[in-house]
């Protein structure tokens, strides 16, 4: 069952973090557990979601907070646990991660919660290191090439290469639209085509830190915008919940295109903090613990040889899903 709280701030925490205030306010839940709604998204100023703890209130905000009864169990703290690498990066990698290889590339079913390539923060929490922490006599750190990239909370199909010669053909091949790549997607709500094509333009959003936005106005004169395409069908509509199961075909490759995309027709991805601002008080809103996007089918043609590979949803999908189909 979904339950809230909501206050009004007064003069007394002007100023203060949401996560102090809110523990003021709402007597029964501790800064612990609020911050644990946070990061879930459940938390509020004035319908925009809070984003951290130390988001500042000011006199006169209206703060809100959602979540589950029970939502913050021993077991969700445990799976939450999981998105964090702290230092067991190569826990995440097991026998069923290498889905084929042969003598030019790897083909590895990567999980969420690592990221594809080194950020400022952190040069070795990557999917090569945690490969090569898992089995370094197959994995060899300096023999391993990115191609392509999946965000951090992304899971699914990704090809590593395993010579340059290879990393280039690769290279080659997704220059030239030659991989086909399928996600699925459990979003919020259900787009009014249940197939059809997102072309909107994406540019970089300059306000926010990593983040994107897709220029919906035809008129529009941004000049950094890229073009953009997204085919999408709903495979499944999960109308007591207001969720949807989408299967999203990139016809180009911009950083956070699905994501962006689908915010931008009004389904933002369940677990999307970045790109779901705008849900607000939605049943499923702190629901999962990551964005939900999966890569789950690649195909191309390499050295005349067809290949095609798929992957199944992971757990956290399934059990999500399985939650949806149990709701009459």
């Amino acid at each position: 069952m979904l339950k809230s709280m909501s206050a009004k701030i007064t003069a007394e925490y002007n100023g203060e973090r949401f996560d102090v205030a809110a523990a003021a306010l709402f007597e029964e839940l501790s800064r612990k557990k609020i911050k644990s709604i946070i990061d879930a998204g459940g938390a509020y100023i004035n319908k925009k979601r809070v984003q951290m703890a130390k988001s500042v209130v000011k006199n006169g905000d209206k703060i809100e907070v959602f979540w589950e009864e029970n939502q913050i169990s021993s077991e969700k703290k445990k799976e939450h646990n999981q998105y964090s690498l702290k230092n067991t990066i190569g826990t995440f990698i097991d026998n069923n991660t290498l889905v084929f290889e042969n003598e030019d590339f790897f083909i590895i079913n990567k999980p969420a919660g690592i990221a594809s390539q080194a950020t400022l923060s952190s040069s070795k929490d990557t999917i090569l290191h945690a490969l090569a922490n898992f089995d370094s006599s197959k994995f060899d750190i300096q023999n391993m090439f990115l191609v392509h990239r999946l965000d951090k909370d992304t899971s699914g199909l990704m090809i590593i290469a395993k010579n340059q010669s290879a990393q280039k053909k690769f290279e080659d091949l997704f220059r030239d639209k030659k991989i086909q790549k399928t996600y699925d997607a459990l979003c919020f709500y259900t787009p009014k085509k249940l197939e059809g094509e997102i072309n909107f333009p994406i540019a970089k959003d300059n306000s926010r830190k990593n983040c994107y936005f897709a220029i919906t106005n035809p008129n529009s004169k941004n000049k950094d915008a890229k073009s953009s395409e997204t085919n999408y069908i709903v495979k499944k509509s999960y109308k007591n919940c207001d969720v949807s199961l989408i299967s999203c075909l990139p016809k180009t490759g911009r950083t956070h295109q699905i994501r962006v995309h689908l915010s931008a027709i009004g389904c933002p991805l369940l677990g999307d903090k970045t790109y779901s601002q705008n849900i607000y008080g939605h049943k499923y809103a702190q629901f999962a613990l990551r964005h939900m996007l999966h890569a789950s089918n690649l195909s191309f043609e390499l050295n005349n040889e067809k290949f095609e590979f798929h992957s199944s949803l992971p757990e956290d999908f399934q059990r999500i899903i399985k939650i949806f189909e149990d709701v009459k």
